[in-house]
């Protein structure tokens, strides 16, 4: 499969230097990094980015939202 990507002119200077310093070809060096990219992506654990969700302070708390709660008027059990 051939697949064109553009590389701004910076990013395309580090990379011809590292493939040039490496001794790789271009096409080497590109599956290098889709598969290095690959595998980085199956190892991270799913949800992982919920501990860094910020809360909503303009949402009650739950005990405010409680305060509006009617109790049972019997027990059900």
């Amino acid at each position: 499969m051939n697949i064109s990507v553009y590389l701004p002119d910076n990013l395309k200077s580090r990379f011809d230097s590292y493939v040039k310093n490496k001794g790789l070809t271009t096409n080497a060096a590109i599956r290098k990094a889709v598969e290095l990219l690959l595998n980085q992506e199956k190892k991270s654990k799913w949800g992982d980015w919920i501990n860094h969700i910020e809360p909503d302070t303009e949402f009650p708390s739950v005990d405010d939202l409680r305060k509006d709660l009617i109790p049972p008027k019997e027990t059900i059990f």
